[in-house]
């Protein structure tokens, strides 16, 4: 009896899923972010409903600010975060996986400012952007508006996230605030949604830095054939729909 207990416990080592700590943005409502200590969000939806579909790995979620789970990824203290935007700057220390979602970025502010601004970024010269810390200017907003704040004619300020940037612009700290168009503003009664600046798409980003996670390059080729998959059946689409 002892020899089949044995016998049946390593059987279980050696089939044990592996744990994958995927760190994730606590501050991007309704994307990713935390919520009474636990993942919340579209991607974090989309991430475990794409683990359920991989035999032999298990999902750990690490919420943390954005800047931190860069800083995680390149020195390889973490596996992947999510959900950044392609650049090609990042590409020197992750891999990106399959284009998970489109997210769709656009301006932010009050009325007065959206009045007659119509062509981006020229008719916002001279005001003061708002952005999340962390955040590439030209991966959310476009190279013209990256040009702009390193050609300072526009005025650049961060701060830690979605509400903290609508707050600087409801104070006036700031003129106009770029992100997604589904963040929730309801909490900012005076901040109105005005134009496209770009389209964008949402990775997991793995670390280049892999010599800790011999089992990354079998799990990246699982994983992006699951998102595939789950694009092909509208599957994310769907999950998205619950956050609109």
């Amino acid at each position: 009896m002892k020899k089949i207990f044995l016998l049946l416990f390593v059987a279980k080592a050696l089939f044990a899923s592996v744990v994958v700590e995927i760190v994730g943005d606590k501050n991007y409502p309704p994307y990713s972010y935390e919520e009474s200590g636990e993942a919340r969000g579209v991607y974090v939806d989309i991430i475990k409903s794409a683990f359920e579909k991989i035999d032999g790995y298990d999902v750990k979620f690490n919420m943390t600010a954005f800047k931190r789970a860069k800083e995680l990824v390149k020195s390889g203290k973490a596996v992947a975060f999510f959900p950044p935007y392609y650049n090609e700057e990042r590409t020197k220390w992750t891999k990106f996986s399959e284009p998970i979602l489109a997210e769709r970025s656009i301006v932010f502010a009050k009325s007065e400012t959206l009045k007659n601004n119509v062509d981006f970024p020229k008719d916002f010269y001279g005001l003061t952007l708002c952005m999340n810390r962390g955040f590439n200017i030209e991966a959310v907003g476009g190279s013209e508006l990256n040009d702009a704040v390193e050609s300072k004619k526009i005025n650049f300020i961060e701060a830690n996230d979605n509400k903290a940037c609508l707050s600087r612009v409801v104070r006036g700290m700031a003129d106009f605030y770029v992100n997604d168009e589904l963040i929730d503003i309801s909490n900012f009664v005076d901040i109105k949604r005005g134009l496209k600046v770009k389209e964008n798409f949402g990775h997991v980003g793995f670390t280049l830095n892999d010599k800790d996670y011999p089992y990354l390059k079998d799990f990246q080729k699982k994983f992006d054939k699951v998102i595939i998959q789950m694009k092909k059946d509208h599957e994310i689409e769907e999950i998205v729909k619950k956050y609109r």
